[in-house]
């Protein structure tokens, strides 16, 4: 089975990357901000290009800043599927990391919570759309990785910055990579 990665600099898709690979996966990808993919057949693309950042309450962060967050958690991923469309296989799927859970309020993250929320839109409708390739949203839980320290590095414009620390600092439970690992198996097994 042949993945394409657009994110490789994620830690829960470097991870996926690794166990895939174990399991006879051919797989390639590009880096966060690209909005290039590879040149080749797909048969599961996974999207996952994220950032956090700005966080601030709305009206503390710029607008350039609030603008650039949405693209690149919304129009980079949507315009990598347009460039691989293409290139999929028969039966392919893509695979969206998800982002926040749209039911709560993610107070200080609204530039992030607004691009994924267009990904989050998108997903059934594209699905309708095109009912050949299966569209998903991958929601892994609360990992332990690096993006936290986004939020550590904004300190008290975070609104979560104390249970972020927990998460850092192994005081709350968090879910491994193998079990993301797991939950992304039975994610492409969903008819």
């Amino acid at each position: 089975m042949r993945c394409i990665v657009a994110g490789t600099g994620s830690d829960i898709v470097r991870e996926l990357t690794t166990r895939l690979v174990r399991d006879g996966w051919d797989v390639e990808g590009t880096t966060g901000r690209s909005m290039t993919v590879p040149n080749d057949a797909w048969d599961v693309l996974i999207v996952a290009q994220g950032s956090l950042e700005p966080i601030g309450k709305f009206f503390d962060c710029s607008a350039e800043a609030w603008w650039d967050s949405v693209c690149v958690n919304a129009m980079f991923p949507l315009l990598c599927v347009r460039q691989a469309w293409q290139r999929r296989n028969p039966g392919a799927t893509v695979v969206f990391i998800g982002g926040p859970n749209l039911k709560h309020p993610t107070p200080t993250y609204t530039a992030y919570r607004a691009g994924k929320a267009v990904i989050h839109a998108l997903v059934e409708t594209l699905g309708a759309e095109y009912p050949d390739t299966k569209f998903r949203l991958f929601h892994p839980g609360v990992v332990k990785t690096k993006i936290h320290y986004q939020t550590i590095n904004a300190g008290a414009r975070a609104g979560n910055f104390q249970r972020v620390m927990g998460i850092v600092n192994g005081i709350e439970s968090t879910v491994s990579h193998d079990q993301v690992y797991e939950k992304f198996k039975s994610l492409l097994e969903e008819k």
